[in-house]
């Protein structure tokens, strides 16, 4: 699946022959390969186009079902807080020089928490 996207360098289709230069939009996939300013062109090479980009601001509208929580799923819950807490602060002093707001703090501490959880699984055993 092909995107739109700044132009990292001049150049021109092979195809049309239109040209664009660095900082221009153009569609651009990686296979099959296709690249072009113009989108006809882009999709008469094989591209293909997302019908929509996810945008930091987007609103994503969240549907939870209308259930009953048992007790016993509401200890593992609070578990698992817990082990996103020690995660959290183990994360903090592993990468002080990390903005704690930043994506890679989060996959950091994710990645700590599935070992925390991997850790924790092989003790049961």
């Amino acid at each position: 699946m092909g995107s739109k996207i700044k132009a990292k360098y001049d150049g021109g289709c092979k195809m049309c022959g239109d040209s664009w230069n660095v900082g221009d939009d153009i569609y651009y996939q990686k296979n099959p390969k296709a690249i072009c300013i113009d989108e006809q062109c882009f999709k008469q090479q094989g591209g293909t186009v997302r019908d929509y980009v996810v945008k930091k601001d987007d609103v994503i509208i969240t549907k939870l079902p209308e259930i009953d929580v048992s007790d016993s799923v509401k200890q593992v819950a609070e578990s698992l807080q817990q082990y996103i807490v020690v995660a959290h602060h183990l994360t903090k002093s592993l990468y002080p020089e990390l903005d704690v707001n930043t994506h890679t703090f989060g996959q950091i501490r994710s990645k700590i928490v599935d070992q925390l959880l991997y850790c924790t699984d092989i003790q049961r055993q």
